[in-house]
């Protein structure tokens, strides 16, 4: 530990001089820089890394799908990446399952990265395209979605949920997950989201296949599916899926393609690729990064990557009420108001831009997010990259689909060659009949009393008769012994 100190200290001395300007010192910014020298003190992958002074040449910077120019400046592409969700490791929340870990902390960066994907999904689908994150103000839509990652074993898209799920994929809790199991894990979820109403495709194989995502964006889940039973045993009908009466409708289509484009390093080959397909107005990014250490990027400008970084250790963020006195004088109410506000065990006073509203105000009290936007910009050579990644690709609505599909064949995989994938307009024969993933359906019918000796009661199926002798059946005093007890079996005498 002493032998990394002065490292750290060096890195620390060398943020400090990097947002330190002349007249201004951007105290958020460097407040943030102080949580990642704990972070490196802690063993985990430094953030200092590439804090040294950026410096672009290369315009346009394409992230997600948006054009930065040299006219806007590097400052612009700094703001996008801030207003996009950034969830990393954190600590002291409930254990998972109950006696499980309750911190993420060295093994759920993927689990992380899959989160920010979803939430850049789900904020394009409530909010629009291109968010633009105010601290000072947010609406009850972005609440409610960013409520749905918390570190809660009732949130939707929690840390808990997402570990849980990946058991279905043969990944135990607090194991490492890869791209493809991310993206399996999040087609699974998004099942219980009926306000969202997201149809998830995950793209094996290396091959797109029109026909099967058409199938699946415009297929929903059965009414037998499993539901998402909450603590108290009730289901969650907010997360419900029901079926259109047409039953044709189209839902927002994500499409998740896993790729390995290299054995032990990126192919330089699809750099071109790359750069085209953070282009693509349905870009929702991509995860990856290096070997065993997920990253989320989101831009490229050149052959530098944008990305968010996971591997920040922060306390849980959670929810408590508190009184507003003020609030409830000026409206002249005796009943006291619960107003929302965040506990995160004081970790927001270290990294507050400014004064929150909630903070300040005794009349309105906001959500402090502020912990859930990264005010520092990251990137990455692309020859840094490990092959194994999920490009992600969100379809609005079906226009928006045959939109991308016309531009990957005319753009995005001719600018390479080979192809970063395979697009087929149909199921090849030599393929497995498609089956679109609608949950898990299960239907059981119990029955409080059933009368062994009824007619259609088949006791008989529960053994195997090897032999029976005509005396035993003259007499049927045996054969009524061993109808009383399943597991027997008669043999000869």
């Amino acid at each position: 530990m002493l032998s990394i100190f002065p490292l750290a200290v060096d890195k620390f001395h060398q943020i400090l001089n990097l947002y330190l300007e002349p007249l201004e010192l951007k105290s958020g910014e460097v407040q943030q820089g102080v949580g990642m020298v704990e972070t490196s003190l802690t063993s985990e992958p430094p953030f200092c890394d590439t804090f040294e002074r950026i410096s672009i040449d290369t315009f346009p910077i394409w992230a997600l799908g948006k054009e930065i120019s040299k006219e806007d400046g590097i400052d612009a592409m700094k703001k996008y990446m801030t207003s996009r969700f950034w969830f990393t490791y954190r600590r002291n929340f409930s254990p998972i399952g109950g006696t499980g870990p309750s911190t993420d902390q060295y093994w759920g960066c993927m689990l992380r990265c899959a989160q920010m994907l979803l939430g850049e999904v789900l904020l394009r689908r409530h909010i629009g395209r291109h968010f633009e994150w105010d601290i000072e103000k947010t609406s009850d839509v972005y609440e409610k979605i960013l409520q749905m990652f918390f570190d809660e074993k009732d949130a939707l898209y929690s840390i808990h949920q997402i570990a849980q799920m990946g058991v279905s994929e043969g990944k135990e809790v607090s194991e490492w997950f890869g791209p493809n199991t991310a993206a399996q894990v999040i087609k699974k979820l998004t099942i219980f989201d009926d306000w969202s109403n997201i149809a998830v495709h995950v793209a094996l194989d290396n091959i797109l296949v029109k026909q099967d995502a058409l199938t699946m964006a415009t297929t929903y889940p059965s009414e037998d599916a499993v539901k998402l039973i909450m603590e108290n045993g009730l289901v969650q009908k907010h997360y419900t899926s029901t079926v259109p009466a047409n039953g044709t409708e189209w839902r927002p289509l994500l499409l998740m393609i896993p790729l390995r484009l290299g054995l032990t390093s990126i192919n330089s080959c699809y750099l071109s690729a790359i750069q085209e397909f953070f282009k693509l107005p349905q870009c929702v990014g991509i995860i990856g990064g290096k070997p065993n250490l997920a990253h989320y990027f989101v831009g490229i400008a050149g052959t530098k990557l944008f990305y968010l970084d996971p591997h920040h250790c922060r306390p849980k963020t959670s929810k408590f009420f508190v009184e507003k006195e003020q609030q409830q004088q000026s409206s002249g109410d005796s009943t006291p108001e619960k107003v929302e506000k965040i506990d995160d065990n004081g970790f927001h006073e270290l990294e507050d831009l400014e004064p929150l509203p909630s903070q300040t105000s005794d009349v309105y009290t906001k959500m402090n997010d502020s912990t859930y936007h990264c005010q520092m910009m990251q990137w990455m050579e692309y020859d840094s990259i490990d092959p194994s990644l999920a490009l992600a690709l969100f379809c609005e609505t079906r226009e928006e689909f045959e939109n991308l599909c016309d531009e990957l064949q005319k753009t995005t995989l001719t600018a390479s060659n080979p192809p970063m994938f395979e697009f087929l307009e149909k199921r090849p024969k030599y393929l497995p009949k498609f089956e679109p993933y609608t949950g898990v359906i299960m239907k059981i019918e119990m029955k409080e009393f059933d009368d062994i000796g009824a007619a259609n009661s088949k006791i008989d199926e529960d053994f195997e008769v090897l032999d029976v002798s005509v005396e035993d059946v003259e007499t049927g005093a045996e054969a009524d012994d061993v109808a009383e007890d399943g597991d027997s079996e008669i043999v000869e005498p």
